[in-house]
């Protein structure tokens, strides 16, 4: 009786473990892609058009503070 349910107890962890797995997967998979749409976008950006929109940046910051 014991035996059987150690072992009940086991594939449950077991399915849970899977699952949560699975779930991961999906979200690395999400980020992968994202990642490849940012570095896609972010392409067509000059270093020049990036120093500059950062600054514009920290200077919205420094204002609303």
């Amino acid at each position: 009786m014991k035996a059987n349910m150690r072992n009940d107890s086991m594939e449950i962890l077991i399915g849970d473990l899977i699952f949560k797995l699975g779930k991961a997967n999906q979200q690395m998979h999400s980020l992968s892609q994202r990642v490849a749409q940012l570095e896609q976008h972010l392409q067509g950006y000059t270093t020049d058009q990036f120093s500059l929109s950062r600054n514009k940046n920290s200077k919205k910051q420094m204002i609303a503070q």
